[in-house]
């Protein structure tokens, strides 16, 4: 049969083709009623060495096989499952459940996005099946499992009536520790909670615009009046649309600007631009004996004699001031001196306005140390000091932990023709994310939900459970804690501690193995004696590393390392006067500082940067998939192309392989373009890469072997104060030493 190609399209030509190449038994799959897509779903199950006995089913859609194959692969029982009878899309929820442990093929007679609901929140640990019966669909109850899942307490809030997007909105308040009784009512769409929401996050009062009738742009706008501390009055009405709300918001900013720009000046006229003025004469024409001179900002108005002959009278002046349209910040005790002779000057101020006096921004006060600087104290000598580290800071139940200053109303000013300058309401801060603490009623005071560690990333406030135990040996056993460890003492080999959040050691660390999915601190340091391994998502930063495996998802901060396996998807840093990297293997993915490198004896040393296997895996993985989509999307769109050749619009319309291809191909482009743009971001991560140096302020010796973005190099003599970089020169890469206290820019700074 496979002889007869006229039998198969070009594409099943390929697939059994590209089977026999591999020495597969393509016989499995030589069918004409196979269209090359299910060919390919049978030839990669064979490829991976399955049993495509469940797969050969011609009433099998290519998306039921590729289910089954996959639950082949994960070896879970695809007896569950595995009929022509269900969707492929029930097949993916049983599948992935079974993957966990989970068996959901008892639910089928719902939709099978709410199963897919069922089985993640199974997989959660919580029960929503009291929803499912309510009646709620699936959008919803993925907004209920997340608030489940999160401890958010929001039945008494919700009811099927309300959408999905709405219960979402409640979620998020919730989440975010507000008071979400302002808009819940079935009066507001889901747009319009988000306004009302995001106003509440902002601490701005929304019930200038929490009015049902506002249309949510119309809020928007509103919103982000109150947010620049505006007087929104003048447009905060229904009959306004949101594009005129937009005008007049931008018309109160340009005001707003203009006060900003006059207060921002000087608060008196300069003496040579008032010289000016006095003596254009185009100022006023009259027979009066004196001048009135306003500053170009209107915030001063001088009075200048200009004929001493002849004495003018208060009123005469008054009558000029109106006349000129001076209507504020009169000084009439200044104009009687000027007229009595108290002043021997000829020009005298007589109004002045009032610069307008912006509101103070709200603030917060903390009651706990916001800056801790985790990395080790340098000391006079250049030595390091790990033991006074700024680690955490201890907070108890109950402790007050930050207090919210709102912001204050400013005051508006005014120029001399009584023209209103605008002033601005300070601006407050959004309420603080994070967890561990509660939101006093008052909406301003932070309290701590637990004995922990208390810190601050920009404006998120986390205090985190802390265990603190003496020591860790095998008389006490592993330590396993979601939290953040500190262990007081020391600890010894054969141990584990596994840590949720940073492990912190102040004692000695012998060969144990220590995780942490925060950051890990040694305050003395490791002597891991061939066992010792440290696994950080975070930062490592010890005193020193002999004979240890070491991974940090950030950097690596050492006095020093002996035989030791370093692994940083950062910086490694041993760059102080007594940071030394000795023997062993040091990868920077970004780079390495150290002081000295290597020693006389050749000690065999090896350093690497500029590559990253993460990223690499990442890179590689994305273009397996990539490839896998592309391959994918040409065969649905050739065979889609062949029924639109075979079939008539009408057989088309009707036949119902045409309608799933179709939706499949459309599905398939959107993720081509999705992986394109994923492994395009990974590239660009890569070549970053090529900026990654190998630094030592000190002394290379002999004999260290360096490799930076794959090119290798060797110091064939002892070097000092040089700066290893990978240079390319034509098509060839090289990794060149320049000497620090010259230009590397300059062939002349290369180390001979």
């Amino acid at each position: 049969m496979a002889d007869n190609t006229t039998l198969y399209t070009p594409d099943q030509r390929f697939e059994i083709q590209e089977g026999k190449k591999k020495g597969l038994n393509t016989a499995v799959y030589e069918n004409p009623d196979y269209m090359a897509i299910q060919m390919r779903e049978i030839r990669l199950a064979l490829e991976e060495g399955l049993d495509t006995s469940a797969l050969t089913d011609p009433e099998l859609d290519w998306l039921q096989m590729e289910e089954i194959r996959l639950g082949l692969a994960a070896g879970v029982d695809i007896r569950k499952y595995a009929s022509p009878d269900i969707s492929f899309r029930y097949m993916r929820q049983i599948r992935k459940g079974l993957e966990c442990g989970i068996d959901i093929s008892g639910f089928l007679s719902y939709p099978p996005l709410v199963v897919r609901q069922i089985r993640k929140a199974r997989r959660d640990g919580v029960d929503i099946m009291k929803y499912v019966g309510q009646g709620y669909n699936a959008e919803q109850l993925e907004q209920i499992r997340i608030s489940l899942t999160k401890n958010i307490s929001i039945e008494e809030y919700i009811n099927p009536e309300y959408s999905a997007p709405s219960i979402e909105e409640f979620r998020i308040g919730l989440e975010e520790g507000l008071d979400i009784t302002p808009y819940l009512s079935r009066a507001y769409e889901w747009r319009q909670m988000r306004e009302i929401r995001l106003g509440l996050e902002k601490r701005i009062d929304v019930s200038l615009y929490s009015d049902p009738l506002f249309l949510a742009n119309q809020m928007k706008e509103i919103r982000l009046g109150l947010e620049e501390g505006f007087d929104v009055s003048s447009y905060a009405r229904l009959r306004f649309s949101a594009m005129d709300m937009r005008n007049k918001r931008h018309a109160i900013k340009s005001e707003v600007e203009k006060a900003k720009k006059i207060s921002s000046g000087s608060s008196a006229m300069d003496f040579s631009k008032l010289e000016q003025l006095i003596g254009d004469e185009g100022i006023i024409e009259n027979t009066l004996p004196f001048k009135i001179i306003i500053s170009p900002d209107g915030m001063e108005a001088y009075l200048v004699l200009t004929d001493k002959t002849r004495k003018p009278t208060e009123d005469e002046v008054l009558k000029e001031i109106w006349s000129v349209k001076i209507r504020k910040g009169i000084l009439r005790k200044e104009i009687k001196k000027a007229l009595d002779g108290t002043y021997d000057e000829d020009t005298v101020l007589i109004a002045v306005g009032q610069l307008p006096k912006n509101g103070t921004d709200g603030w917060y006060e903390y009651f706990f140390k916001t800056d801790v600087n985790r990395k080790p104290k340098i000391l006079e000598d250049g030595s390091v000091d790990y033991r006074d580290i700024e680690w955490y800071d201890a907070v108890n139940k109950g402790d007050r932990i930050a207090l919210y200053h709102p912001a204050e109303k400013g005051t508006d000013g005014y120029d001399v023709e009584g023209n209103i300058l605008k002033s601005t309401k300070g601006r407050e801060q959004p309420i603080l994310s994070g967890k561990g603490f509660v939101l006093d009623k008052d909406r301003c005071t932070y309290y701590a939900h637990t004995d922990g560690m208390v810190r601050l990333n920009e404006d998120m406030l986390e205090v985190t459970e802390m265990l603190e135990v003496e020591e860790v040996t095998t008389s006490t056993g592993n330590v396993v804690f979601d939290g953040s460890v500190r262990v007081k003492g020391n600890v010894g080999t054969g141990v584990l501690i596994r840590s949720g959040k940073d492990i912190i050691v102040d004692g000695f660390v012998e060969g144990a193995v220590l995780e942490a999915g925060g950051e890990i601190i040694l305050r003395k340091g490791m002597n891991g004696a061939g066992k010792g391994r440290i696994k950080a998502d975070g930062n490592v930063t010890a005193k020193f590393l002999e004979s240890a495996d070491v991974y940090a998802g950030g950097f690596i901060h050492i006095d020093y390392s002996m035989n030791s396996v370093l692994y940083a998807e950062d910086v490694v840093e041993a760059r102080m006067r007594t940071g030394t990297i000795v023997g062993g293997v040091c990868t920077g993915v970004k780079g390495i500082n150290a002081h000295n490198i290597g020693t006389k004896a050749g000690r065999p040393t090896q350093l690497r940067a500029g590559s990253s296997d993460a990223l690499m895996k990442l890179n590689n993985e994305a273009y397996r998939q990539l490839t896998s989509a592309q391959e994918e999307l040409r065969i649905l769109t050739n065979v889609r192309m062949e029924m639109e050749n075979k079939l008539t619009p009408e057989q088309l319309a009707e036949h119902p392989m045409y309608e799933k291809i179709q939706n499949a191909e459309y599905t398939k482009e959107k993720d081509v373009a999705e992986l394109t743009e994923r492994q395009a971001r990974l590239r660009e991560q890569l070549l970053e890469l090529n900026r990654a140096v190998i630094c030592a302020k000190g002394t290379v010796f002999e004999g260290v072997k360096a490799r930076i973005g794959g090119v290798n190099w060797t110091a064939e003599k002892e070097l000092s104060n040089i700066t290893l970089r990978k240079v390319r020169k034509g098509s060839v890469e090289q990794v060149f030493a320049y000497h620090n206290n010259r230009d590397s820019g300059d062939p002349n700074a290369l180390v001979e």
